[in-house]
């Protein structure tokens, strides 16, 4: 059975392009503009670090 009407030409007015799923962030207290420009955000929880790889970059060098 082929449901796709688009070969017939029957294309959606207004097609859903994508649909996203995210949690629902708690609100936080923010960093200060400045320690929030050195950091690269507003918000403690999203300050994790970050490892650059030595040779090759992905996850396992």
């Amino acid at each position: 059975m082929d449901f796709c009407t688009c070969k017939n030409g029957n294309v959606p007015a207004a097609p859903v392009l994508a649909m996203v799923q995210a949690p629902v962030q708690p609100w936080e207290t923010l960093y200060d503009p400045e320690k929030a420009l050195r950091e690269g955000t507003v918000f403690p929880s999203l300050d994790q670090p970050f490892y650059a790889a030595e040779k090759g970059g992905g996850l396992h060098g």
